[in-house]
């Protein structure tokens, strides 16, 4: 049975939380401060420590930096309970270590779903790559490498299925891992002051998602919304600040996987400016088919070489309407209607939800 080192000054608050973990069923020990907190922890030998934050005497912070330097302890996983949501908070918290954060009021099902998620985690592993750890090899190959070494990434990390609109992250939240899509379709949403919806980015299967805040230790800007079933890879950032530390070659990658982003976020947002809604129309087919249903380049040469008229065809793609406008950037009644035009004109059959490319080329041209 695990053990998990309840640390909060709150009496009620703290015999909820062991009452529910008690259920769960884990062996739970209780401190009613900091120091206490310390003395059990160096007893018992969690393998999970709950720590309140706004504690008198000592409060989790300090908590936190003394365990870190503790050679039995450092590796034990360290969830902080605080009521803060202001970035500065967090930042402290992360630099110090903590692995992640619980923000009360919490039930039930998030305490538990946040201590499963972290103690099949493990500990948290040293950053110092001498050890060669299996795991940050795997990691190290599916950035640098793609296609075959990604799709044995999760064997080394803990995947979770996740229903369709599930959120991996929205904004303003503060960044504790990376998420590696290993099946499934996900878009990066945008919302103005009143609520209007513009999506940025889509994610498919292979793609990493999550790392531009990890990168500048900064909260989200944005919301990762997920819009089918999906299988996800939880990578915890440690794990990828130990790369970066140690392997330029990692930080290079990213650092050129976050100029393609903001290149293209910039492209998309001078086309919004001053493209028509029918070319963006077009452009937002075609980047559909791009990211979801991607087909070998050397296969789409070869038909067209030979002649094969499926060449400009594509799958049956399938997006709400309401998912085509915020990533048009237009009034659904104004896309739903382009949409009829080019289906008019030949250049794409629309079944339902469903919308197949009948003549690529048309379409790319229609784009420039």
């Amino acid at each position: 049975m695990k053990t998990i080192l309840v640390i909060e000054d709150t009496p009620t608050m703290r015999a909820n939380i062991a009452e529910i973990l008690q259920l769960a069923p884990y062996q739970v020990v209780q401190a009613a401060n900091g120091k206490e907190g310390i003395v059990r922890a160096r007893q018992t030998h969690p393998d999970l420590i709950l720590c309140d934050i706004r504690m008198p005497d000592l409060d989790g912070y300090g908590v936190l930096h003394i365990l870190r330097k503790d050679p039995d302890l450092a590796t034990v996983p360290f969830i902080f309970l605080t009521a803060m949501a202001e970035a500065a908070d967090f930042r402290v918290g992360m630099n110090l270590g903590a692995d992640d954060y619980l923000n009360k009021p919490f039930d039930d099902v998030t305490l538990l779903g946040a201590v499963e998620l972290r103690l099949k985690k493990g500990p948290v592993i040293p950053t110092d790559l001498g050890a060669n750890s299996d795991r940050l090899t795997s990691l190290q190959q599916a950035i640098l490498e793609e296609n075959n070494a990604r799709q044995s990434l999760c064997e080394h990390y803990p995947t979770t299925q996740y229903n369709r609109k599930h959120r991996l992250y929205t904004v303003g939240g503060w960044p504790t891992a990376l998420y590696f899509m290993s099946q499934g379709k996900g878009k990066v949403v945008k919302t103005d002051a009143v609520g209007n919806q513009f999506i940025t980015g889509l994610i498919g299967t292979g793609d990493f998602v999550g790392y531009q805040a990890l990168l500048t230790q900064a909260p989200y800007t944005d919301t990762v919304e997920l819009l089918e079933d999906a299988l996800v890879c939880t990578i915890p950032a440690v794990d990828l600040k130990a790369l970066l530390d140690h392997l330029p070659v990692v930080a290079n990658q990213f650092s050129r996987m976050l100029a393609s982003e903001v290149a293209n976020l910039q492209d998309k947002l001078l086309k919004e400016a001053y493209q028509s809604v029918r070319k963006r129309v077009a452009e937002a087919l075609l980047l559909v088919e791009r990211t979801f249903y991607p087909q070998p380049n050397t296969q789409l040469i070869a038909d067209r070489l030979s002649g094969d008229r499926s060449y400009n065809q594509s799958l049956p793609m399938s997006l709400s309407r309401e998912n085509w406008s915020d990533l048009v950037g237009a009034s659904t009644e104004t896309v739903i209607r382009i949409l009829g035009d080019l289906r008019a004109e030949g250049m794409i059959e629309i079944n339902g939800s469903l919308i197949t490319l009948l003549d690529r080329d048309k379409l790319t041209h229609l784009k420039r």
